[in-house]
């Protein structure tokens, strides 16, 4: 028969160092305090939480028990679902946080508190947006003094912070169900507070917000959404329990996927005729040293240091767009020996094979995977046209920058899409 000799020993240790701190809830009778004290010393505390460990850790390599350790079952079984696990050692070790540093309810209260679920359906939902350094500002309605709210949780509660946790979230199609994973966790407990007029009445609604950044090494994956969900922490007659407040800020997740790309600079980027099945690759194009001071140059006028990389693509797409002249006929003749960012940026003339050139150089400049595509817009093999196309971990993004005048509803920007270049020569 094996015998935790060893485990049994490392108890009587740990005991020995933490019962010298008295138990908060001292004065409670000893039906209150039994849950949790499986060593029956009279005390909820550390060692308590060393013999549940003990207890689950011979039971599942298959040892047996002890004698003396027949109460554990009953009296370790912290949240009442019939085992003895980590789980209700870590209750017990929360108890005995709660009640060293002054907590005065009975294990049996503590567990009540914080096993019975919080869910207040107070709904807000929005989308947020990327700073350059990659974080974001989390907006939400604070709850301090919201006694409807609080109401709702407890009539002896009041809210001691708030919890920030990124997920990702997948959607079947299927089934109609999505399945939500936890990707990082923040902890606020003084946020800045910003007032702002409730519309509905004369009332001011208070909000709260807190600078959040991307975990570190984050990769978007395409297939998923992002977002922030954030909830409140109350304490019920000092035990801290999580409120589900179901407020939720979500991504813009093309925005996202531009942000985080992984980039390497690059000065030449080329082209395919995609006018022919398979494709050709047909030419290369260079970003000059020269287009390289334009586009700096255009940078500094333009882009402002809170920009991220989609708000600067953004902004040279959207200028572009507005402001070159189509070049036909006889205007064609003042740029055809320019480079497409010259002609753009400088003499603010051009066709299809600038506009989308100009962006395309300028994507290449900052290091993402682009290359221009040349094809008919129409099944009839006439009216050649360019177009700019980018990949992002694998996947195409279709980028068309259009003219500001017949075709100034003919645009967009890394709309998904499959790859046009499949099989390229």
């Amino acid at each position: 028969m094996r015998k935790l000799i060893a485990l049994a020993a490392s108890v009587a240790t740990t005991a020995t160092l933490f019962n010298c701190m008295p138990l908060g809830a001292s004065a409670l009778t000893a039906a209150e305090t039994s849950l949790g004290d499986v060593n029956g010393d009279g005390m909820v505390n550390a060692s308590d939480a060393s013999s549940i460990l003990a207890y689950y850790s011979v039971l599942s390599t298959g040892g047996d028990i002890i004698a003396g350790a027949s109460d554990v079952p009953v009296s370790g079984d912290m949240n009442n679902d019939g085992s003895v696990n980590a789980s209700d050692a870590s209750y017990v070790l929360g108890y005995y946080t709660y009640a060293a540093t002054g907590g005065a309810g009975s294990t049996v209260d503590y567990m009540s508190a914080v096993t019975t679920p919080k869910d207040v359906r107070m709904y807000t939902y929005g989308t947020t947006k990327m700073k350059a350094d990659n974080s974001v500002d989390i907006r939400w309605q604070s709850y301090e003094n919201n006694d409807y709210f609080l109401k709702q949780i407890s009539d002896n509660c009041r809210i001691s912070g708030y919890k920030i946790k990124m997920f990702s979230r997948k959607y079947d199609s299927d089934s109609d169900t999505s399945t939500t994973t936890e990707l990082a966790s923040y902890e606020v407990r003084d946020a800045q507070d910003i007032e702002e007029k409730n519309s509905y009445d004369d009332s001011t609604t208070v909000y709260k917000v807190a600078n959040v950044k991307l975990p570190d090494g984050f990769s978007c994956d395409p297939d998923l959404d992002y977002g922030y969900s954030i909830s409140a922490i109350a304490s019920i007659a000092g035990i801290e329990v999580d409120v589900e407040t179901h407020q939720e800020v979500t991504f813009n997740k093309i925005e996202l996927i531009v942000n985080t790309a992984k980039l390497t600079p690059h000065d030449s980027y080329p082209l395919y005729n995609i006018k022919v099945n398979p494709p050709v690759h047909k030419d290369t194009y260079y970003v000059s040293a020269a287009d390289k001071q334009i586009l700096d140059q255009f940078a500094k006028e333009h882009f402002t240091p809170d920009m991220t990389n989609y708000d600067k693509i953004e902004c040279a797409w959207r200028w572009v767009n507005q402001n070159i002249t189509y070049a036909s006929g006889n205007l064609y003749y003042d740029i055809i020996a320019d480079s497409w960012v010259s002609a753009c940026f400088v003499k603010k003339k051009g066709q299809c094979l600038q506009y989308n050139g100009a962006l395309a150089e300028l994507l290449a400049y900052m290091g993402y995977d682009v290359y221009m595509l040349e094809m008919w817009l129409g099944e009839n093999g006439t009216n050649q046209h360019f177009r700019t196309e980018v990949n992002i971990d694998g996947r195409a993004y279709s980028i068309e920058v259009g003219n500001d005048g017949a075709y100034s509803g003919w645009m967009w920007l890394f709309q998904p899409i499959e790859s046009s270049i499949k099989g390229a020569k």
